[in-house]
């Protein structure tokens, strides 16, 4: 097998540090903030709270925090995506020869 171009290792590289970030990005900080955004959302209308001031800035925060999140998936998706398919063609051009 030949080695890699530095060119595709680099890119490579670089997707699957960016997919890692985003993920982690995610976990630790984007998806626990959500999640308790939601669940403070869900106790006021299970309190009849739902027309007020607090519920709408709730609703609007998750739908932030929401959109954000969803980003950061779509960002790691697109790096795990190019990271496999460098990995691939790094493959193929090795088994070509």
């Amino acid at each position: 097998l030949t080695a890699m171009p530095d060119v595709l290792s680099k890119t490579s590289e670089v997707s699957l540090f960016i997919a890692f970030v985003t993920t982690l990005l995610n976990l630790l900080y984007l998806e626990p903030k959500s999640t308790r955004v939601m669940f403070d959302r869900y106790s006021l209308e299970d309190d009849g709270k739902r027309e007020t001031e607090e519920y709408s800035k709730l609703a609007k925060n998750f739908g932030k925090l929401h959109g954000i999140s969803s980003l950061t998936n779509l960002v790691s998706l697109c790096g795990g995506v190019v990271h496999g398919v460098r990995l691939a063609s790094g493959l193929a051009g090795g088994l070509a020869v």
